[in-house]
């Protein structure tokens, strides 16, 4: 009887030293109610059988990031999770540098350069891309074709999509131009300067005072003044296109050019004109992504990232993802400029005019600051000038910039000023960060 006790304790720890016990990864995302993130959940756990994936039961999706901050301060984070910005996460010190992982990681260097640039901090990584969709303008072909203007091309240049603007706009032909004309001071700047980003930023600081943001104000400031846009028209006029807002006009094939992001392509598939895809002019295209983290906290660091780079740039789990979504549920873009991989998603997809072309040109694109940048909010939007406009005392930037484009303000007279608290409201934000992640 002790003799067979011995033996099968002995084949019992020959099995656990052969096939080592299960690991326990917990997970959370947003997303996780779509069937097709589900699916990919069991994929990666028929692909490996050693690690078991549950989604995080201690996180109330409505209330997310309340959720993840009690998670934090109980030290149960779960071991990756979907954020809302990576300064966050930072900033909490929920994000494990995975710079070990990504440096061995030959597929991590397939990742768009954009998105890729966007999760180093300092001397480490501290995200995984996890989605990716380009801004930019579409374009209603049956107007062109209609007033028998010429079409405009992938990122035309400048002079060319303002004679379009100019050319198309006939309310009383039920036509207009431009959908709006705020997104300019954002994006033209890097379309006449290389060296800098969104909204000027060059990965260090803001460059508000110099003459592309300047002249970027001023042109937006004329597309209101000339009305080319459809806030800048009378009542009257919005009665004649019949619409409440530019995405009612544009929905009823009334505007030409319009500003919007790929997440809506599915929508303006269903739309009664043509439509296309053509970025913006300079062939930065602006891109903007989704991160997920590995909790900081986690005890299978390795496992996580396993699960992590499956579920968003692996070759592996991007050609699995393609096999298994029969309900068109993959909205995001492909995280990879790996050629293969792309022909595979444009024939299968029956990908979006345009969208081809953005891909040719993505390592020349320009990362959206919201979900990247240390205090982006507060230096695009609420940092305080002392200005006074209006009836507000103390006007924020977001107010100033506005005003120069749509009221009385010239923003040659206050850029400085607006640079100078874009760029202290980073320092502040980013010091914090540099502190913690040393």
């Amino acid at each position: 009887m002790l003799k067979r006790l011995l033996l099968v304790s002995l084949l019992a720890l020959i099995v656990v030293v052969s096939f080592g016990e299960k690991v326990v990864i917990t997970y959370a995302n947003w997303n996780l109610g779509l069937e097709l993130e589900q699916k990919m959940v069991d994929e990666f756990m028929k692909a490996n059988p050693d690690i078991v994936v549950k989604p995080a039961e201690n996180i109330d999706y409505g209330k997310y990031i309340d959720s993840l901050n009690a998670a934090a301060a109980a030290g149960e984070l779960p071991d990756v999770i979907m954020i809302p910005n990576i300064p966050m996460a930072l900033t909490n010190e929920w994000a494990l540098n995975i710079k070990k992982f990504v440096d061995n990681d030959l597929e991590w260097y397939n990742i768009p350069a954009p998105l890729r640039e966007a999760t180093k901090y300092g001397n480490g990584v501290y995200a995984v891309p996890a989605g990716m969709y380009f801004m930019g303008y579409f374009v209603n072909d049956d107007l062109f074709e209609k007033f028998n203007i010429t079409k405009l091309p992938f990122a035309p240049v400048w002079p060319r999509f303002m004679a379009a603007v100019r050319a198309l706009t006939n309310v009383q032909e039920k036509s207009l131009g431009l959908s709006e004309e705020v997104q300019i001071p954002e994006w033209y700047p890097a379309s006449i300067n290389k060296n800098l980003g969104w909204f000027t930023w060059d990965g260090k600081k803001y460059h508000l005072s110099e003459r592309e943001f300047i002249t970027a104000v001023k042109i937006a400031k004329q597309l209101f003044q000339n009305k080319y846009v459809f806030d800048s028209l009378s009542a009257d006029e919005k009665k004649m296109l019949n619409a409440g807002w530019y995405g009612e006009a544009w929905d009823q094939g009334e505007i030409a050019i319009r500003w919007s992001g790929t997440w809506d392509i599915n929508n303006f598939r269903n739309l009664k004109f043509k439509t296309r895809f053509i970025g913006v002019p300079g062939e930065r295209t602006p891109v903007v992504g989704d991160f997920m983290i590995i909790s900081s906290s986690t005890k299978h660091a390795e496992a996580a990232y396993k699960f992590l780079r499956y579920i968003t740039f692996a070759r592996e789990g991007m050609l699995k993802r393609l096999e298994i979504d029969d309900k068109n549920q993959w909205v995001s873009l492909p995280l990879t400029t790996e050629k293969a991989i792309l022909e595979r998603y444009f024939i299968q997809k029956d990908v979006y005019p345009g969208i081809r072309e953005a891909y040719e040109t993505i390592d020349k694109g320009i990362i959206e600051g919201v979900k990247v940048v240390p205090g982006y909010v507060e230096s695009r939007w609420t940092a305080p000038t002392g200005i006074k406009i209006g009836d507000k005392d103390n006007a924020n930037i977001g107010d100033v910039i506005w005003n120069s484009m749509r009221g009385d303000l010239n923003i040659a007279d206050y850029a400085a000023q607006l640079n100078d608290l874009a760029n202290k409201a980073y320092e502040k934000n980013y010091k914090v960060i540099e502190s913690l992640i040393k």
